[in-house]
């Protein structure tokens, strides 16, 4: 127990070292699911900086989370706060809720933790160098930036060129000024890239999940056997595997027509990410991932900025091992 509480609270302490500015005044919105324990050492972190008030909000957890909305008195709490951290449970809305378009309407930051159990936010990604991380995840993103084209492949048979037209984001811990959004643990440079150029095969060997725009459905996670996916001219022309590629059909065969196109590639940065079946998965150093259908969402507060033209019901990422990477033909580092 006490290994745990050392490492949760170095974790926490890696939650607010790059997000809490002087003098902020700092919001934790948490749900009565979540772990206690997890909630005070983010308060107790929090309390450590130089803030100027550091609150939390509890929210009683529903049965039912389907069309959640959040009360009115955490809306409005969230309009006032300059940094949220959300540390609600994985059963409630994340990232593209109500919360976080009324905190980035209102010119405000928020961190989403994603490892939000505890046994998550104590272990592999939480534990790399918040400085670290992010000085590497924003030098890729700018060289992707000022890249024409991106080329990544493997030895498991990927082999995938896409184009840049706009910037390229570094996901990180921290939540940044102009989208208004991070997420913790992470670091991913993230990529729309540019619609209807993407060219060649991805063969995703680890892990894919799914992000239902609308409605609900299954999960991919773990893959137990590649899913080699075939694109041209941006399009999805052929999926070839076993399973894990049925799964995915049927999936797809639920989905929009966009939602065959590519519309994200993301590069992984972080060295103490695992292989584990959730969103961890995609941040590790030394993998790329790609995303089937819709990314005009990607900037959060930025979007206009860093997000694309594809819009779909549907958001799927699917990663790769073991990728090397290459901008307009120089092979760079992740």
């Amino acid at each position: 127990m006490l290994f745990i509480q050392h490492e949760l609270q170095r974790t926490a302490q890696n939650l607010v070292a790059d997000n809490i500015k002087n003098d902020e005044h700092v919001l934790i919105v948490s749900s009565s699911d979540q772990s206690k324990e997890l909630i005070d050492a983010i308060v107790s972190a929090s309390s450590s900086t130089s803030a100027a008030s550091v609150s939390a909000i509890i929210i009683a957890c529903p049965e039912d989370l389907k069309d959640y909305k959040h009360p009115p008195s955490v809306i409005a709490s969230v309009e006032k706060a300059d940094l949220t951290i959300v540390a609600t449970t994985l059963r409630f809305p994340r990232a593209y809720d109500d919360l976080s378009e009324a905190l980035f309407k209102a010119g405000k930051r928020q961190v989403l933790i994603n490892n939000a159990p505890l046994e998550d936010f104590t272990r592999g990604a939480s534990l790399a160098d918040p400085i670290k991380l992010n000085r590497r995840t924003h030098e890729l993103a700018e060289k992707i930036s000022e890249g024409k084209m991106v080329r990544v492949k493997s030895e498991n048979g990927t082999d995938l060129c896409v184009k840049v037209c706009r910037p390229c984001i570094a996901l990180t811990g921290r939540a940044e000024i102009d989208t208004g959004f991070g997420s913790f643990p992470s670091g991913e440079a993230m990529l729309s890239p540019e619609e209807f150029s993407a060219e060649g095969i991805f063969v995703a060997d680890s892990f894919g999940q799914v992000v239902y725009l609308s409605g609900s459905g299954p999960q991919l996670g773990n893959l137990e056997d590649p899913i080699s996916l075939e694109f041209e001219k941006g399009h999805l022309k052929q999926i070839k595997g076993d399973r894990a590629a049925d799964r995915l059909n049927l999936i797809l065969k639920s989905a929009d027509n966009n939602c065959r196109f590519l519309g994200e590639l993301g590069i992984g940065t972080n060295p103490c990410a695992r292989e584990i079946g959730h969103v961890e998965n995609k941040f590790r150093l030394g993998t790329a991932h790609i995303a089937l259908g819709d990314n005009h969402l990607i900037g959060w507060r930025g979007a206009a900025k860093y997000g694309g033209s594809i819009i779909s019901n549907r958001h799927i990422d699917l990663v790769a091992n073991n990728v090397s990477i290459e901008i307009d033909g120089k092979r760079v580092k992740g």
